[in-house]
């Protein structure tokens, strides 16, 4: 496309305007390429950032569940030690219940044979001794029934025993005269038993 221009007293003059215009129009295309790429760039650099940004987020979210996690195996794990160190101490408490109740049992087992030993009438023995749940049961001979009576007495007189209660009496076969008894007698505590002596012996 051409424009003429008239001037006076001159001859016209015919200016091409295309060659203009399409250097133009090809400045606008490299400017807007241009732009387009500086877009792309800019898009791809804050699309970098943000996947940064969320990579550094989701680490920080890792490291704290990584923290939580060590943190809770050493809760467990001092839980578990506690849970150990309980069921040792109950252990622990068991077995000094347990030797306590022994050394208790010794010397009132002791107490025991001596005062069935020393309350033993002459002609009355005893042939079974049964110990259970703080009684015991007496199995035995003697001549007579006086005997059985002065048995029962001198049992009722010993600190660690309580009162008789006789079970039976009978002979001991149609070709002997001896009676045969059965007793059951309480057995009392030592310290029950001392509390009670040293009352008696109190004014």
């Amino acid at each position: 496309m051409s424009t003429v221009i008239e001037t006076p007293g001159d001859a016209p003059i015919d200016i091409n305007l295309l060659p203009w215009r399409e250097q133009a129009r090809e400045r606008r295309t490299r400017r807007f390429h241009l732009w387009l790429l500086l877009a792309v760039l800019v898009g791809l650099g804050i699309g970098f950032l943000c996947q940064y940004y969320q990579q550094y987020q989701l680490g920080r979210v890792n490291a704290d569940i990584a923290y939580i996690q060590q943190r809770t195996d050493s809760l467990e794990h001092d839980i578990t030690q506690g849970h150990a160190l309980e069921d040792r101490r109950r252990q622990m408490q068991e077995r000094i219940e347990l030797i306590r109740q022994l050394q208790f049992s010794r010397s009132q087992t002791v107490a025991l044979f001596q005062a069935l030993t020393d309350t033993l009438v002459d002609g009355a023995v005893y042939d079974r001794v049964a110990r259970h749940d703080g009684q015991l049961e007496i199995s035995g001979l003697a001549t007579t029934n006086r005997q059985v009576s002065d048995q029962m007495r001198a049992l009722s007189s010993a600190s660690v025993l309580g009162e008789p209660l006789l079970l039976d009496v009978r002979a001991e076969n149609e070709r002997s005269n001896r009676r045969r008894f059965n007793l059951q007698v309480p057995e009392h505590p030592l310290h029950e038993s001392a509390s009670a002596a040293t009352a008696e012996v109190s004014p």
